[in-house]
Formats: C-alpha cells, structure tokens, sequence
C-alpha cells in the first residue's frame, strides 16, 4: 500500500510540474509575440459588427451558437500593403487565472491589399472569392474555432497585420509559420479584443 501510495504522490508531482512549464511556456510564447508588437507601427483600426471593441462575442459565434467567424473591418494608410493577415488568439486556455496554452483560433493570410472587411459567417467560397487563404488553426482544421470557454471569461484577440508582400508556403501554414514569415515585411497591425464566458 506504501509502494502504491508513493507511486501515485509521484505521479501527481510529475502532473503538477508538467502543468507549471506549459503554463511557463505559454506565458514566454505570449510574452514574446507582445514584445515583438512593440516594435512594430499600430496604424490599423479594427472593429466588428458583431461586437464592440472589449465587449462580449455573441452566442452564435461561440461554440453554443453556429460558430461563426465575427465580421470584421479594418483601415489604415497603407498605400504600400500588398497583403493582410489575420491571427485570432485566445490566450487564457484553459482559465485566465492559469492559462496552459494558446488556442490559435482563426489564422488567415494573403488577403489582397483592396479587402478591408469580412462578413459574418465567412464561408470556404467567400474567401475564395475574396482571393485570400486560411491557414490551421490549433485543432488543425481550415476554419474560425467559436470561443468555448471551459472556465472564466476569455479574452480572444483579433490582430490584422499589413504585409509588403504576399506570403509563400509549400504546405497549409499554422499561426507561428505565418508568424516567421512575416517577419521583416510587416507594414503595421491593429487589433480587436472580444470576451466570451
């Protein structure tokens, strides 16, 4: 029973220290994306019709509603931007008091310089016709993941960036690849912050 009891206490200090580097891991990665902003021009203004700047996300945009991707506009003086990039992140996963990862919710590239707006509800075909293309976002799948909150009121952060260029990938990016290569080319960002609970 000793032996047993040991084993388990063992395990559990292994899970609890597993637990403290991912959190470690996801506050650095949080924390390295918000120093590289500070080094770049916030000249994009970002709003949505389907919430107010730091207000509350709708329920069908979430996982209890349809999980529509919210609509989105952007402007800026950017007479030289060639391309936008949109990354969605909620950072708080899975509560904003210990938060484990980033949950790359939406990852969208290579939007022609002429679009300065999504509807609600992008589908496949819009983006197509926009001439723009989605990347994975975490679970690995081509589409906007619905805030689902497990605990607490989450922040999900919309940030557009304005590129010099169009981007190239041999394969179906995910947000840090489109992140790297960016680097260098980025013209400016804003951004938009929505809460769900």
């Amino acid at each position: 029973m000793r032996i047993f009891t040991r084993i388990l206490f063992g395990l559990l200090v292994l899970f609890g220290l597993f637990l403290i580097v991912m959190h470690f891991r996801a506050k650095s990665q949080r924390d390295d994306e918000e120093a590289y902003l500070t080094t770049l021009r916030k000249n994009i203004t970002v709003a949505s019709g389907s919430f107010p700047p730091n207000g509350d996300m709708p329920v069908n945009c979430s996982c209890r509603g349809s999980e529509a991707s919210p609509e989105l506009a952007w402007e800026g003086d950017l007479p030289d931007a060639e391309s936008y990039v949109i990354l969605a992140t909620d950072y708080d996963v899975p509560t904003p008091t210990f938060p484990l990862f980033n949950l790359s919710h939406w990852v969208l590239y290579n939007l022609p310089a002429s679009v300065h707006s999504l509807p609600e509800a992008l589908t496949t075909e819009q983006m197509q016709l926009l001439g723009g293309k989605v990347g994975k976002n975490s679970s690995g799948s081509l589409k906007f993941i619905g805030p689902c909150p497990p605990a607490g009121r989450h922040a999900y952060v919309f940030r557009v960036y304005a590129l010099d260029q169009l981007l190239s990938f041999t394969d179906v990016p995910t947000k840090p690849q489109v992140i790297d290569a960016m680097k260098g080319h980025i013209l400016g960002y804003g951004e938009l912050r929505g809460y769900f609970e």
